[in-house]
């Protein structure tokens, strides 16, 4: 029977527990979660009003006041989160996040629709009407959707409250939760004002508001995930600390890509035919600014058990840590050794958030306008 050793006899200086490795989505998976997420969320959308088309016929509810407006809350919860679960299911095991999120969907309509409906009871007054009857023509409709944004995004908050509910069992210091779905509907309230505009600019484009919405919404959260840290647990594999697991981390974007791929040259002309690994080797890998590999350490049992039948042990120079006389920044890295005899590496210094934001927005930007110029064609 195989002996399991201690990882410090295993190897050089290691790193581990850095922030980035704490986070719920690794900096590698960003683009991907988001693209993911945003499109999670689009799906449920379009569930929605396939849904809430058939629902209320079926059933008889068009005219039922509250009962209309839970039906709407209910549907719109479970067809949005069901669908991101999908997607968060890799981070988040459980099905609390459609429980939380249809909670909150089912608050949100209602608060949002028993408000609008007093709001619209006061307008109605007739000294009220004739004072809105001496406004100029575009005013009160800017106003009424001015009203109804405010009104959605304070009711929004009990989304963010249910979600955060469910999220502080698996995430650290995220009180800050509650506001992402009021800063959701703002935001894609400030774009839907585009419409005012695009039509009649030199662009000529119209967007389409639902898929906006979505859009807008998907992005903030999936955001929201990747700004979020796991909650601090026990782990199986305990390694000794030692002064590199406290080594700054290397901040230059296009530098660590391109100490990615002197990563994945040094190690693929060492790994030959005579490393047979039967199981996938996982490794956090530390590399300086020349290059050279000063630390690594397992995350799983076989990457310790058969640490000799990778190229790690003889390509490390810890000594390269130090020769300097400071503490210079390391760029880390996890890397696979595969069964099949590849590599695959991942870096923990990703796109920053904006940049995922921004490179989504315009995604969603597109597809909006798209849908838009589909819907009309259609209608035409």
């Amino acid at each position: 029977m195989t002996m399991m050793r201690s990882p410090i006899l295993l190897t050089p200086p290691t790193i581990v527990h850095t922030p980035a490795q704490q986070l719920l989505i690794p900096p590698f998976e960003r683009s991907r979660f988001t693209m993911l997420f945003v499109l999670a969320t689009g799906l449920g959308w379009f569930l929605i009003s396939l849904v809430l088309h058939a629902v209320p016929n079926l059933l008889g509810l068009q005219h039922q006041g509250l009962l209309a407006i839970f039906v709407t809350g209910l549907v719109s919860g479970l067809m949005v989160s069901a669908c991101q679960w999908l997607v968060l299911r890799r981070y988040l095991p459980d099905w609390l996040w459609i429980l939380a999120s249809t909670t909150g969907y089912i608050l949100l309509t209602l608060t949002l629709e028993s408000w609008w409906g007093r709001f619209a009871q006061v307008l109605s007054q007739p000294t009220v009407m004739e004072w809105a009857n001496k406004l100029p023509a575009a005013t009160v409709p800017i106003a009424s959707a001015l009203l109804r944004s405010l009104l959605a995004a304070v009711s929004a908050l009990w989304l963010g409250l249910t979600q955060w509910l469910c999220l502080r069992y698996y995430t650290r210091s995220n009180l800050w939760w509650i506001g992402i779905p009021p800063l959701a509907v703002l935001l894609s309230a400030a774009l839907t004002t585009l419409n005012v505009w695009l039509p009649t600019s030199p662009l000529h484009l119209t967007l389409d508001t639902n898929v906006l919405g979505a859009g807008i919404l998907g992005i903030t959260q999936a955001i929201g995930f990747c700004a979020l840290y796991k909650q601090a647990r026990p782990e199986r594999l305990k390694v000794p600390a030692c002064p590199v697991a406290q080594a700054p981390e290397m901040l230059d974007y296009a530098q660590v890509k391109s100490l990615k791929k002197q990563l994945q040259r040094q190690l693929n002309r060492a790994w030959t035919s005579e490393h047979l690994n039967e199981e996938v080797l996982m490794y956090r890998v530390g590399v300086t600014e020349s290059g050279a590999i000063v630390g690594y350490t397992p995350i799983n049992p076989p990457a310790i058990e058969q640490v000799n039948q990778t190229p790690l042990p003889s390509l490390t120079v810890p000594e390269a840590y130090s020769m300097h006389g400071k503490q210079p920044s390391v760029a880390r890295f996890e890397v696979y050794f595969l069964p099949s005899g590849r590599l695959r590496i991942q870096s923990w210094r990703s796109s920053p958030l904006l940049w995922v934001a921004a490179e989504m927005l315009m995604f969603v930007l597109v597809g909006s306008a798209i849908a838009a110029h589909l819907g009309t064609a259609l209608l035409t």
